[in-house]
């Protein structure tokens, strides 16, 4: 099985530690900030840009936004109402608390997408990565 990547805004200390948990507690995957070089080409290759969203890279899909969410949450076992209850609070107040916390809007774009071809060549190294410091950072912004 292929590494599942999951790619977040790691310029936040909370954010930094609630996904250094997340993946802990799930086997085969690996947190990648969304500014590192190798994300940013990936996002270019996907989408045609570099949209600012939380994101797990799982298999063949690209999931994004509230299926994100989802995704991670079932992953760590916790009961469906509560998953669906969460992805639902994603949805309203994603857009605000991403303009907040990381002083960026998160980009509109929910649900998943079939991996590119393209795209996937910027994840072959990424996924042979037994682990991802989530410290490092690209030095250029974006």
């Amino acid at each position: 099985m292929k590494q599942s990547l999951l790619v977040y805004d790691g310029s936040n200390a909370l954010f930094r530690a609630a996904v250094t948990a997340a993946t802990h507690r799930s086997a085969g995957v690996v947190a990648v900030r969304w500014d590192s070089d190798p994300i940013q080409a990936f996002l270019e290759a996907q989408f045609d840009g570099r949209p600012f969203a939380f994101m797990l890279i799982e298999g063949d899909s690209v999931h994004v936004g509230e299926e994100t969410v989802g995704r991670v949450l079932s992953r760590l076992g916790l009961a469906d109402p509560l998953v669906d209850g969460l992805k639902r609070s994603y949805g309203a107040w994603g857009a605000s608390v991403g303009r907040v916390i990381h002083g960026r809007t998160v980009a509109d774009l929910n649900g998943t997408f079939p991996l590119s071809a393209e795209a996937a060549t910027h994840l072959t190294e990424l996924r042979q990565v037994r682990e991802i410091s989530v410290e490092e950072a690209s030095a250029e912004e974006s």
